[in-house]
């Protein structure tokens, strides 16, 4: 028994030894090992709209598939969320040559910039692949259906795509070409073949022009010269789909020149999916009518103050009342002049419509029963609830004048006058049930805030990015029927702690990128726009 105690006693003394050996040994792997301070990351996610999970998958694209090509090319994403006033070349040049992609002997970086709020993007590469990239369009690297995922917001899933799309159309240079080949002799190769395809053309015209009389082949030739591909298809695309009418083409104030230059227009041609329905070249007319056409003539028309024409203009923002507008003008069933004066009339009779909606809100506040709305031991906040909820439902009633929702009404036809009247506590009633949750979550927070002062201080802290996504998520959250101060507190604890560790996340990445191979002199770039 004794010996038996002894055996297990120096194994385990041996377990004991050994495995301080190992947590020796790794401590030492881990202090003597080099502390990489940079190029942890390829991806800076200056706008934040970027999850983790997007931003590993590019890191190991870069890491499996960028670096295993000849050359060990480097590929970086970052976003940011305005150009402020520069170009989208400009800017990522600047950035390209900040971080210094790509090694300089074979020039071979890589970086794909995102501009969020301006919507552009724009692939910056080093001389070194000009071959790979430099006659590519933006579609061929951003195709619709990731323009698609950009317009959502999605923007993962477009970033990965397009990421993506770099990386096969890398690796297919390096199967078929090399790289290796390509970095060296790349520039002349995309000469020579430039000049081939130069000799070709003029084979095909020369071809032509034996074929066809001169006459027809110099105004072949001045089309091509003076018209663009994209402004030709638009024209081709309204004519079929929505041809301009002749009473507007004789308008002085309707250029249709300037139409089709507008609608040609590299942004305006991808918002509205180059024209190939109906419904795109509506879309696409009411935004140029709107906002081109009707204050060129509203400046022609006399009788109007400036406050009288702006309103007629806000007034066509909104999408029901613009698309009504230009469908009628189209039919030459109204003027400028004539649907103007139907907004302003409109307009002077919903201010007292928005106050009879006030009051109706007033009225419904004073006795408004909150107790299927809220748990019991809240309710000595009632009073409270009740204020926030008439102020919010007020608040709402304004906005939605001012966007134009009630007017839409009318001026459409949708409602008379009377009608609406008639429907005020139904509106009332729908206006308190869309703003009830939010109120009395407003309500909940103020109390937290008081009896937590260290967490409103905390938030406060924060930017107004980080706050709004904080109170965001925790709106989503939030129960007025099953939670009570102290989970209202946890929840908001809670909240608040994830988004320290997300800043935190975010600044570990912000402060990781960088570090690359010194930097390759740029080749160009492939910009575009969603």
């Amino acid at each position: 028994m004794k010996d038996n105690t002894m055996k297990r006693g120096g194994k385990m003394k041996k377990i004991f030894q050994l495995g301080m050996l190992v947590f020796v040994g790794l401590m030492g792997f881990f202090v003597l090992q080099p502390s990489i301070a940079f190029g942890q990351t390829f991806v800076r996610d200056d706008a934040g709209v970027l999850s983790q999970e997007t931003i590993k998958q590019i890191d190991t694209l870069n890491k499996e598939g960028f670096q295993s090509l000849t050359g060990a090319p480097e590929y970086a994403v970052i976003t940011i969320p305005s150009l402020d006033g520069q170009s989208i070349e400009e800017r990522n040049l600047e950035l390209f040559n900040e971080y210094g992609l790509g090694n300089p002997e074979d020039n071979n970086g890589l970086l794909f910039l995102f501009a969020i709020d301006d919507r552009e993007f724009r692939l910056g590469y080093g001389d070194g692949l000009s071959y790979v990239f430099s006659e590519l369009s933006e579609d061929d690297l951003v195709d619709e259906d990731a323009k698609d995922a950009l317009r959502d917001e999605d923007y993962d899933t477009a970033i990965l795509a397009a990421s993506n799309e770099v990386y096969q159309r890398m690796k297919e240079a390096d199967e078929t070409i090399g790289l290796g080949t390509i970095y060296q002799d790349g520039n002349q190769m995309l000469a020579e073949k430039q000049a081939q395809e130069a000799e070709a053309t003029k084979q095909m015209w020369f071809t032509i022009g034996k074929i066809v009389s001169g006459v027809v082949a110099a105004a072949a030739a001045g089309l091509v010269g003076f018209i663009s591909f994209r402004h030709l298809k638009t024209k081709r695309r309204f004519e079929e789909h929505l041809p301009l009418p002749k009473h507007l083409l004789e308008d002085s104030h309707f250029q249709q020149k300037d139409f089709l230059k507008w609608a040609s227009n590299r942004k305006n041609y991808q918002r509205y999916h180059q024209y190939q329905t109906a419904k795109d070249c509506q879309q696409a007319f009411t935004q140029y009518v709107t906002s081109t056409y009707v204050p060129a003539k509203l400046s022609s028309i006399t009788g109007l103050s400036t406050a009288d024409k702006r309103v007629i203009q806000h007034a066509l923002t909104n999408p029901a009342i613009g698309s009504y507008f230009s469908n009628l003008l189209m039919k030459k069933q109204t003027t400028v002049k004539h649907f103007g004066q139907v907004i302003l009339t409109q307009h002077d009779t919903l201010k007292t419509y928005e106050a009879q909606l006030d009051r109706e809100v007033s009225e419904r506040m004073a006795d408004y029963d909150l107790s299927d709305a809220v748990l019991l031991e809240n309710l000595p906040l009632a009073d409270a609830y009740r204020a926030e909820i008439a102020k919010q439902a007020k608040e709402e009633i304004r906005r939605r004048n001012e966007q134009g929702r009630y007017l839409a009404q009318l001026v459409t036809e949708k409602a008379t006058y009377p009608e609406m009247v008639q429907a005020i506590p139904k509106e009332v009633s729908n206006v308190i049930a869309e703003v009830k949750t939010d109120a009395l979550f407003q309500v909940d927070l103020k109390q937290v805030y008081q009896n937590h002062p260290d967490l409103a201080n905390k938030l406060s802290s924060f930017d107004a990015s980080d706050r709004a996504a904080v109170l965001n998520n925790a709106r989503q959250e939030y129960d007025p029927h099953g939670m009570n101060m102290a989970l209202f507190f946890v929840m908001m604890n809670n909240h608040v702690s994830h988004q320290e560790q997300v800043i935190a996340d975010t600044q570990s990445s912000s402060n990781d990128f960088g570090g690359f191979s010194g930097g390759s002199s740029s080749g160009g770039g492939v910009s575009g726009s969603w």
